[in-house]
């Protein structure tokens, strides 16, 4: 079995807008390239779409990405985490806060100096304590985009669909005997001349012609 001329690993390139040509599926403007492993052997024009199609192509693994999904996946359980320890933390609060003020209306006698700075102290740490949950849950935002942006960048790799990759074999192979067949036919002077005279009439001599 002969070596096949290049692996069925395509890389995505991008050209400009006046650089873009018919896509080998629907014949749109496309400026999406796929381009052989090695770079020479083969390339060809696509949408964009097509390559979220398996049946036309399957994206190879990515090891970077596939880390990033999983690191963004675990932040955003932590940030649901955070979250929902705030919400019970706030919860008990006010639930603190509630009783404080039922207890206060009972005791109308108690020195309102001192419930003053009771709500002050309440209120400062209360602030502290947001503060301190925002910048928390900003840190994990910050990490989770960090990672979504490396899992989501776009995918650079694919493999054919193996009918797809066997007509671009063929389209090589067919190009590779063109240029055989132009090569041999410069090397001995081009196709044949057309006859200028009738089967079995003597060729005239030169000085007739």
């Amino acid at each position: 079995m002969s070596t096949v001329p290049f692996k069925n690993i395509y890389h995505l390139r991008h050209v400009s807008e006046t650089s873009q040509k018919a896509c080998i599926i629907c014949y749109k403007p496309t400026d999406v390239v796929l381009v052989s492993e090695d770079g020479k052997n083969d390339f060809f024009y696509t949408c964009q779409a097509h390559l979220s199609d398996r049946g036309f192509a399957v994206p190879v693994a990515n090891s970077a990405a596939e880390a990033a999904k999983r690191k963004k996946e675990a932040l955003e359980l932590e940030i649901e985490k955070v979250k929902k320890e705030w919400d019970k933390k706030s919860a008990g609060r006010k639930s603190d806060w509630e009783k404080k003020e039922r207890e206060r209306s009972k005791e109308k006698e108690r020195d309102m100096k001192k419930e003053e700075e009771d709500d002050k102290a309440q209120r400062i740490l209360e602030k502290r304590d947001k503060a301190e949950h925002t910048e928390q849950l900003a840190k994990l935002e910050t990490q989770k985009d960090e990672y979504e942006k490396v899992a989501t960048a776009e995918q650079r790799i694919f493999n054919l669909n193996k009918d797809i990759y066997g007509m671009r074999l063929n389209n090589w192979r067919n190009i590779q005997r063109s240029k055989k067949t132009a090569e041999l036919l410069r090397k001995h002077g081009g196709l044949p001349s057309v006859p200028t005279t009738l089967p079995g009439t003597p060729k005239p001599a030169k000085d007739e012609e």
